[in-house]
């Protein structure tokens, strides 16, 4: 095939490609025929997503259990993942993002077909570690999804910074081959008036343009999601805490695929998204509401704007000695939103009505080969690298001084004035190897090496295998040491937070008062990730259980090494890494085919540990989780599906870390973290749903059901920090026609 072996057109290409060519010849009996590599080879990736912490999200999934609004409802159900906060203090009361394995949000990297999404990185980051966000789950209609794949553990760590918990991978439908097109509508009605609810419609249509040469296909999408009634909390114990917010969405995408030859594609994406924010009264801490928040909530009004641009041009290759995939990818996130204390109590509360803006661009390059030989046994071997250019502009959440109630601090060689600018740049290179020693034994070495223009360079290795016992057993397991680099706000020294006393170390002295400034000279944090587990299958009964454990290192919070005093006795501190963390459970499956047409699907997870070097969780998850489905097919045209999901007790923190939580403040109604209110548990309970599909033709499709089928609700008590909104029953329905 040396028509085949022209250059891919992306000059990154370079390097996979030179590492291709020292194999080329290692075995003259691998050669591609077609366009298709699937049937010839299994690479590292397609391997690694065969290990015991992967779950896979299929279309008829995503049809027979339909998203509200957002995929992390279906994320959900899966093995080791929940939803939480950032952190431990549940700040954020009820924008859960998803958590795989309670490493937290900010270490859980989303993909949208294979390209990072960083539109989250927009939103500054709080003293506590939180983001007024609802992470990037929500930028592809649940309709135009193929699938969704879920990493978790060692197999995730080949995606560099940011996949420490694990990765989610939304897959989008393809260019069809013929031309047609689909309108999907959908509504959600909660029993609860309080509760918000949704309607939502979107269409697709693609096809070629030129038959086999040339394609397209394009979605839109319109959804709104009202917010939660603003007392719906009243009289748990604070009527400042808030129920879930609502959101409007709009989303157009297109795709245009040009096959250039039999071997090699050409695909050209690009996508707009706004989501707005449908304020109920929300603040960080459940501070008791001022008039400001007070007139947002009652009006619903919008308090966020994100716009979301994305462009990625990508070049796929087949040649005689393997394969590679060339990409070009650029994101554009404009954050339009109301202004934020940065300061004391009130820090995250929003403080006016005029809409201020960040702007986040990042452009991402990589290059990938995967290259099969025979050197004793069979081999597939993958080389890749990646540029990652970021940049953030945030005058906003850049103006704290070092002044407040008249007072001004002067802290010797550090600079008064503050620029709202930030960047960082990230080179990386890895390896890996998909060797199969025997017919029943596979490893998969890997390394791979970072290097942070801010945190310097980082080696992440890894180790995975998987042995088949027999005819129905097979083991796996691996270890991986995975990496996060600081984020833009952490590493920025002109990102000032002032705590006004309360949140000073619990060393200082009663009429301290602290600043926070950001830090260029922070570690990466750094886990090493370690799983084994069973596996069982046989006539469609599978079973497994998998035992985890991360030892995280370097994690970055607000430190308590004093890095100036001013000239009246305040404090400046800093982000800084601490010494260690310790998450490990154990998380399974069990399918049982209970007859032709019915069977039994079931997860579960059980978190062993989660302690960081305080005695604090890392965040907010139950001790346990189990979900379970019972789908009924009878025919091709009709099913029904019984779940159920039980979550276990949610403990909250224990361990003052500053002064406001060993203290208090009783002056501004603030009681200490050991005080009864701030230590509500989130007790077990269960949710039971049920839905019925029925496909009416080729053409129209229907389903309807009833989550929450027996109404158990959860409210926001206390102080509302560290518990949140369950919604009650509700009644939902979708039509699909599709033409």
């Amino acid at each position: 095939m040396p028509a085949q072996r022209k250059l891919p057109l992306f000059p990154l290409a370079v390097l996979p490609l030179t590492l291709a060519a020292a194999f080329a010849h290692a075995d003259g009996d691998t050669v591609v025929e077609g366009a298709s590599l699937d049937t010839v080879y299994v690479t590292a990736e397609k391997q690694l997503q065969q290990s015991l912490g992967v779950s896979r999200i299929s279309t008829e999934d995503i049809e027979k259990r339909p998203a509200v609004n957002d995929i992390s409802e279906l994320v959900r159900t899966m093995p080791g993942v929940n939803l939480t906060g950032n952190t431990a203090t549940g700040q954020r009361g009820n924008k859960r993002q998803i958590d795989l394995r309670g490493m937290g949000p900010e270490n859980t990297l989303i993909l949208i077909d294979g390209k990072p999404v960083h539109s989250r990185q927009s939103e500054r980051i709080s003293m506590r570690g939180e983001r007024n966000t609802r992470g990037d789950s929500n930028w592809v209609p649940v309709e135009e999804i193929e699938s969704i794949t879920v990493l978790r553990g060692p197999a995730a760590t080949r995606y560099g910074s940011g996949a420490m918990g694990g990765v989610v991978n939304i897959v989008t439908k393809k260019v069809p081959k013929e031309f047609k097109g689909q309108i999907n509508l959908y509504a959600n009605q909660p029993q609860n008036s309080k509760e918000g609810e949704t309607r939502r419609i979107g269409f697709n249509l693609g096809g070629p343009i030129v038959q086999d040469v040339l394609g397209f296909r394009i979605y839109g999408n319109l959804n709104k999601t009202d917010a939660d009634a603003a007392d719906i909390n009243a009289g748990r114990g604070n009527d400042s805490a808030a129920g879930v917010e609502g959101v409007r969405n709009k989303d157009i995408a297109g795709r245009l695929q040009w096959k250039i030859t039999p071997s090699q594609t050409l695909v050209f994406d690009s996508s707009y998204s706004r989501q707005g924010n449908i304020y109920n009264g929300d603040t960080q801490n459940s501070n008791p509401r001022s008039a400001l928040v007070t007139t947002l909530a009652e009006s619903k009004a919008e308090t966020a704007r994100l716009y979301r641009s994305a462009f990625s041009l990508t070049h796929d290759g087949v040649w005689d000695w393997g394969d590679t995939k060339n990409i070009i990818s650029y994101e554009r996130t404009t954050n339009s939103h109301l202004p934020e204390g940065l300061a004391g109590g009130p820090e995250g509360s929003y403080v006016g009505r005029d809409f201020v803006q960040s702007r986040l661009k990042n452009l991402r390059l990589s290059s990938e080969a995967n290259i099969p030989f025979k050197l004793g046994v069979d081999n597939v071997l993958t080389v890749g690298a990646e540029f990652t250019d970021s940049k953030l502009e945030d005058p906003s959440s850049n103006t704290q001084g070092f002044t407040d109630q008249g007072r001004t601090d002067v802290f010797t060689g550090i600079s008064a004035t503050r620029g709202g600018k930030a960047s960082q740049r990230n080179w990386a290179a890895y390896v890996e190897d998909n060797i199969t020693l025997t017919d029943t034994t596979r490893l998969i070495p890997a390394v791979r090496f970072d290097h942070n223009n801010h945190s310097g360079g980082n080696w992440s290795p890894s180790l995975n295998f998987s042995q088949q016992i027999g005819a129905n057993w097979l083991i796996k397991g691996g270890i991986a040491r995975a990496y996060k680099a600081p984020n833009l706000y952490q590493t920025n020294p002109d990102f000032i937070l002032y705590t006004r006393g309360q949140g000073c170390p619990l060393s200082a002295a009663n009429n301290i008062r602290c600043y926070y400034m950001g830090n260029a000279n922070l570690k990466p944090e750094t886990s090493i990730n370690k799983e084994i587990g069973i596996e069982f299958n046989k006539s469609g009964w599978q079973a497994s259980a998998t035992y985890f454990h991360n030892a995280y290192r370097n994690k970055i919070v607000i430190g308590d090494n004093i890095i100036a005093t001013s000239n009246i006795g305040n404090w400046l501190l800093q982000w800084e890494n601490t010494p260690k963390a310790t998450i490990s459970g154990i998380e399974g499956n069990l399918v049982v085919p209970l007859h032709d047409t019915l069977k039994w699907s079931n997860n579960f997870t059980y978190m062993q540990k989660s302690e960081d070097h305080q005695g604090n969780p890392l965040s907010l998850v139950p001790k346990h989780t189990i979900n379970s489905t019972l789908a009924w097919t009878p025919n091709e045209r009709f099913d029904a599906n019984l779940t159920f999901t039980h979550y276990g007790r949610t403990k909250p923190r224990s361990v003052a870390i500053n002064r406001l939580e060993r203290d208090g403040n009783l002056r501004a109604g603030t009681l200490p973290l050991s005080a009864e209110r701030n230590q509500t548990q989130v007790s077990p309970y269960g949710i039971w749903g049920i839905n019925a599909g029925y496909n009416w033709n080729k053409r129209v499709a229907v389903r309807g059901g009833i989550s929450n089928l027996f109404d158990k609700k959860l409210y926001r008590t206390g102080n509302g920090a560290q518990t949140y909104n369950e919604h009650g029953r509700a009644f939902y329905g979708s039509l699909k026609v599709s033409f």
